[in-house]
């Protein structure tokens, strides 16, 4: 897929709320909350990329952080890392 076309595949969440209120309601404002992604050059720059687009439509972005929660295997013991945005 060339450079540029993916951004077509993005969900313009401004859009689509002002698409599912009622036509007597108005929308204020618009707020998406997330965390910042660690660890993954790419995943990091996409994220970015999208937060900005978002940033562009007045969408105010509130961020979260992860908290570092541990699974354990109730059969085999193992434990893994599975962080949780908060």
């Amino acid at each position: 897929m060339e450079a540029g076309f993916d951004y077509l595949r993005w969900l313009d969440v401004k859009l689509l709320s002002k698409i599912i209120i009622n036509s007597n309601q108005e929308l204020i404002e618009v707020k998406y909350f997330t965390s910042r992604v660690n660890g993954n050059p790419d995943k990091q720059k996409r994220q970015s990329t999208y937060i900005e687009a978002l940033e562009t439509k007045g969408i105010e972005i509130v961020y979260g952080q992860y908290n570092s929660n541990t699974e354990e295997c109730k059969r085999c013991g193992n434990v893994w890392a599975n962080p949780k945005k908060k």
